[in-house]
């Protein structure tokens, strides 16, 4: 019967196909709906069907858990680089170690507050309200290099002082010699131990800075101010 209707004219065939589809499926329907422009369903249908064209299917291959760790290290790295470069703090650090790595630096740490300036320098004092002035007792501001190439009183441990264009490189050059890193050892223990020399009273505030001073870092042996350097000052001052 069926290959009888098939063989019938086209418009016997669609009539009779239409009376058995209806006798057979009584309640089924059949219906053609435009595309509607803005459907989020075909939106998302198009932006994934596009992007299979462009990139094609994700090709998964099993790896060893060594070589993802490598790809990760090295990923991480690139990203901790870049926030080191364009970061906002710690400006006078990168410019001693401007590349990152995951091995510690050997500093010690009157070397580490030489460097970072958080220590006991009247600048690092002034920030938090413990000073009411960054000035050192020689009259020059108290930051790290000052006391290292200019102060009066720290003329026992000289550093030569560099021209403002080159202090990036003269840190460089200082943290990378034994010498002069030791000289800033022996630096940073004089200032902690001679505070009422490097700190002159300062109103009501000057006791505060006897809880500041890193005093934790000093070692047996104490580098105290020598009486020619304390005379030397009061001679220029007067």
């Amino acid at each position: 019967m069926e290959d009888l209707i098939l063989k019938t004219t086209v418009g016997q065939y669609s009539f009779t196909s239409h009376s058995c589809r209806k006798s057979i499926f009584p309640k089924m329907t059949l219906n053609s709906h435009a595309r509607i422009d803005g459907s989020s369903g075909n939106e998302a249908a198009d932006v994934l069907a596009k992007k299979a064209t462009q990139e094609g299917i994700p090709t998964y291959i099993p790896a060893p858990r060594n070589l993802i760790k490598g790809l990760l290290q090295k990923e991480s790295i690139i990203r901790w680089q870049k926030e080191w470069d364009n970061g906002d703090t710690g400006r006078c650090v990168h410019n001693v170690l401007p590349k990152v790595k995951t091995i510690p630096t050997p500093w010690q740490r009157p070397e580490i507050i030489c460097v970072t300036g958080h220590g006991p320098f009247a600048t690092y004092l002034k920030r938090f309200n413990i000073k009411s002035n960054d000035s050192c007792g020689c009259g020059n501001m108290g930051n790290p290099l000052n006391y290292a190439t200019s102060c009066l009183f720290t003329t026992s441990y000289p550093l030569t002082k560099p021209s403002a264009d080159l202090e990036p490189l003269w840190w460089k050059r200082v943290m990378s010699n034994n010498n002069s890193k030791s000289k800033i050892r022996k630096l940073i223990y004089f200032i902690a131990e001679n505070e009422t020399l490097l700190f002159p009273k300062d109103g009501d505030n000057y006791p505060r800075t006897q809880l500041t001073l890193c005093t934790h870092i000093l070692s047996s042996s104490i580098h105290r101010a020598r009486p020619s350097q304390i005379q030397q000052h009061n001679d220029l001052k007067d």
